[in-house]
């Protein structure tokens, strides 16, 4: 009997370790499992973990696919203009014309922007946006960018046909193109300074002004060009102006290369000179050096111009002769292939000079002194 009650005891005792054993064991597992979040289930991604479908930079997308299956590359740099200039612009929904001649229209609202095409005065294009800078517009149906200087909602007046670049006069004699110096609006993008030439400048300025009469410099080189034209042809030369306006945008080497096409024998290109002194005065004439890198070939030609033209001015007008400049820094001077002369026919900085150029007395003289200079170099 005690031996009975002894074995209950064991097996009592053991069926309570074993139950103790497997609920501790049961305890453990349910600790270390815990049942997953509903969105992770789901296969969402917390906020904080964002960043790792994160959206591609555009700076950082430098490939797009072309209609030809290509891929074109584009720019970190091209990206950020777009990214900083698209909030500036204003929403618009309006015609605006060109207003200039040979306006750029760029892929990119920036000066460095790729150029699609050049545009005539009064082309007509539809603008989206606008600032103060840059207009975007569309374009042969391409969204593209245009400096809003150079645009208007105003149509501008057509240009007659006599008004356009042509050769003019009925005589035999050569063809003298004439350039008046610079353009109501400047063009600060700039072009190279000679054909094939790394080295940059603005393609061109609007020019100094007078320090007694105000009387900017591209209405003077203007007005002295269209009186030099008209005598020139009274003289039996015919005649290629570059501009007969001040509305243009004419770059000074699309100037050379206007006169190279023009069947021209000579370039004149009428400018006013000024300096900080104001004592300086007298008017002279520039052309390149002998060893000029793009035209030297032309120099022999070019400084027997220049020399005639700047002692037929003083000449005429009694202004201080100072002689003739050779200078390799102008581009309108190194993109010629036609003997060139700058003339700088008197000092706007000087208010004696001044104010005898706006005279037409003194232009007429200014004029009469060019077209002597020229009937010398021919002789």
């Amino acid at each position: 009997m005690s031996n009975l009650r002894k074995g209950r005891g064991w097996l009592i005792i053991a069926s309570i370790l074993l139950c103790t054993f497997m609920l501790a064991g049961c305890a453990r597992k349910y600790e270390a499992v815990k049942a997953p979040a509903l969105e992770e289930a789901q296969g969402g991604i917390g906020q904080e973990e964002g960043e790792e479908t994160a959206p591609v930079s555009i700076a950082e997308d430098k490939t797009v696919e072309t209609e030809n299956g290509k891929s074109a590359e584009t720019s970190s740099h091209e990206a950020a203009v777009t990214m900083e200039t698209a909030p500036a612009f204003e929403a618009a929904d309006e015609t605006v014309y060109v207003t200039g001649s040979q306006v750029n229209v760029r892929k990119s609202p920036s000066a460095n922007g790729e150029v699609l095409d050049k545009l005539d005065k009064g082309t007509a294009l539809k603008r989206t946006g606008y600032s103060e800078s840059w207009s975007r517009v569309v374009y042969k149906d391409k969204e593209c960018y245009i400096s809003s200087r150079y645009v208007s909602k105003d149509k501008p007046v057509q240009e007659t046909a006599s008004a356009a670049p042509s050769v003019s006069g009925n005589g035999t004699g050569k063809i003298i193109a004439i350039d008046a110096g610079h353009q109501g609006k400047g063009n600060s993008e700039k072009e190279p300074i000679g054909p094939g030439s790394s080295e940059m400048k603005a393609k061109v300025a609007s020019g100094t002004q007078g320090t007694a009469t105000g009387i900017p410099e591209y209405q003077l080189t203007l007005a002295v060009s269209l009186k030099l034209k008209q005598e020139l042809i009274d003289r039996g030369y015919q005649v290629y102006m570059i501009r007969e306006t001040n509305d243009v945008n004419i770059s000074n080497a699309e100037r050379a290369q206007m006169a190279d096409k023009s069947g021209a024998d000579i370039f004149v290109r009428v400018h006013a000179n000024s300096l900080n002194d104001s004592s300086v005065q007298g008017a002279l004439t520039m052309c390149q050096t002998s060893k000029n890198p793009y035209n030297g070939s032309l120099y022999s030609k070019s400084v027997s111009l220049s020399k005639a033209v700047v002692n037929g001015i003083c000449n005429q007008t009694g202004f201080k002769n100072r002689g003739v400049q050779e200078t390799d820094s102008m581009s309108g001077i190194n993109w010629c292939n036609i003997p060139v002369t700058i003339v700088e026919m008197g000092f706007m900085s000087n208010a004696d000079e001044d104010k005898k150029m706006a005279t037409e007395e003194y232009r007429d003289k200014i004029v009469k002194g060019i077209a002597d200079g020229i009937d010398a170099y021919y002789k």
